[in-house]
């Protein structure tokens, strides 16, 4: 019965988050993000891989957005759909060890932490490690106390998965590889056959994908490769700086347990008094294995002069309420237990309350952008300038394109300048039928005729001006450029024909 009535406070607040963070991004922007546009791209048509991530995040945008018609509401429920599910594995995960009070808890505490509350309805590639992280860890757990082959099979499999989203799922892998080794109870599992048949599962899992690797020249790694020389810092307190930044989200969620607790300085005296001693041995070094081991490989690779970009360790965080539910006293009173749970959902919901304020007054283009107006005229450009009905893709500046393929009906292809691969997938488009270029600067349209390999003449820029605001916000204007892009056949028949006519050619030859 006591489990019963905990998890109801735990549906409540799984209810409250998918109904807010759905709902309000939904009402109040008017166009999809940046991150969220481009994985919209890469699912249409369906590829087995792109220019920078493993593909599994487009797969997942490309149903989602086929099943709901290219609303943007399917990118915002997809993006809570993976938090909840990681929500309800961190539930059971909890319970291999925890009350339900305890368990429960250490999924609330992750609305302390503001990515979840602010940036998780942006969906990207991170986003779908919100749950496989989560059940990962929790198979793995099932694995070594068990050592049953369902749970080794199915660890293998969403650790494929894993990496199949981001190549940055293998910090997590290297997390578990460690805590497996980290004890003599775990180790004794290597002389077993549950990890390998793991490892096998999780290699056929990425096979596919492998495959796509090697016959198209790996291009994710010509884009990483291509990312770390330039972005190199070289600055001596840089890694310092990271791992500052990496930790102080753990801080806001163990500040207000400690508050919230029902004596709150005997509380800190028992902590120390511990010496950090988890209740569970085997809780306490799964926690701190997987809280901190990729924490600490992006401090190392801080360290060796990358740059590091925090928004590649967010997942991380979803074991941060388990982690201090561990290191926490055994356990809670039901009075502890209903102050922080009604705390963090009040705060929770304070902070989407904010979140509507803020983007009915501050004008945002990527919040706010007429994105629907802006496809229309493109569309009512092409055809006026082509005589066809129908843009068959449209090449560019990355988001641009990508609106205009999210918002028109007909919703063309669409591909970025600076992408070599996006030249490779439409190829045969480009060359056959041509389509719409767009690009905001003028010098572009060079960037654009060298990314297609045609001749700037060509290329005949229109400007158009955009006008967007928030409810009450500020008027914003944006000048964007609309141009014809003829089909390449044409253009090489024509230069052909033009080499063959010149007096002299043969000579020259």
């Amino acid at each position: 019965m006591q489990d019963k009535r905990y998890f109801r406070y735990l549906l409540i607040f799984i209810t409250v988050w998918l109904v807010l963070l759905t709902a309000i991004p939904s009402i109040f922007y008017t166009v999809l993000p940046l991150d969220t546009v481009e994985t919209i791209m890469w699912s249409h048509p369906f590829s087995m891989g792109n220019a920078k991530h493993p593909p599994l995040a487009a797969w997942l945008a490309g149903i989602f957005t086929a099943v709901f018609a290219h609303t943007d509401f399917a990118m915002y429920l997809l993006s809570q759909v993976l938090l909840v599910t990681g929500f309800v594995y961190m539930y059971r995960l909890g319970r291999e060890f925890f009350s339900p009070a305890k368990s429960t808890l250490s999924v609330v505490l992750l609305a302390t932490i503001l990515f979840y509350s602010f940036d998780s309805a942006k969906y990207n590639v991170n986003l779908p490690h919100m749950a496989l992280w989560p059940m990962m860890t929790y198979y793995c757990l099932r694995g070594v106390k068990y050592d049953r082959l369902r749970d080794w099979l199915l660890f293998g499999f969403v650790s494929g998965l894993s990496v199949l989203s981001k190549f940055f799922g293998f910090a997590l892998l290297l997390a578990l590889f460690v805590f497996i080794l980290s004890g003599r109870d775990t180790r004794k599992y290597f002389r077993r056959p549950g990890p390998y048949l793991a490892f096998g599962v999780f290699v056929l899992t990425l096979a596919p994908y492998m495959v796509w690797l090697v016959r198209n020249d790996f291009p994710p790694f010509t884009y990483l490769s291509g990312r770390v020389s330039e972005e190199e810092h070289g600055h001596i307190l840089y890694p310092l700086v990271v791992l500052v930044e990496s930790l102080y989200p753990i801080a806001i969620p163990l500040l207000l347990l400690w508050v919230t607790s029902d004596k709150p300085f005997r509380s800190l005296k028992n902590l120390r008094r511990s010496s950090f001693r988890p209740a569970d041995p085997l809780a306490g070094r799964l926690a701190l294995c997987v809280q901190f081991t990729p924490i600490a490989l992006m401090t190392i690779l801080a360290a060796s002069g990358m740059m590091i970009d925090l928004m590649w360790g967010f997942p991380v965080y979803f074991v941060t309420g388990f982690f201090l539910m561990a290191f926490w006293k055994d356990d809670l009173s039901s009075a502890e237990f209903k102050k922080a749970f009604w705390l963090i959902l009040v705060m929770f919901v304070a902070i989407q309350v904010s979140d509507i304020f803020y983007w009915c007054i501050k004008t945002r283009l990527r919040g706010h952008f007429c994105g629907r107006e802006f496809a229309a005229r493109a569309e009512q450009f092409y055809r006026e300038k082509t005589g066809r009905d129908r843009i068959p893709v449209v090449f560019g500046e990355m988001w641009y394109a990508g609106c205009i393929m999210q918002y028109l009906p007909s919703h063309p292809y669409a591909g970025a300048f600076d992408d070599p691969y996006d030249e490779v997938r439409f190829r045969k488009i480009l060359d056959e039928e041509g389509g719409l270029g767009v690009y905001m600067a003028e010098g572009d349209y060079q960037m654009l005729a060298d990314s297609l390999g045609i001749d700037v003449s060509v290329l005949k820029p229109e400007l158009n001006v955009f006008h967007y605001s928030a409810p009450y916000g500020k008027e914003k204007d944006r000048y964007l450029y609309f141009t014809v892009i003829p089909p390449r056949n044409t253009l090489k028949s024509s230069a052909e024909s033009t080499a063959v006519s010149t007096p002299g050619s043969d000579a020259l030859q």
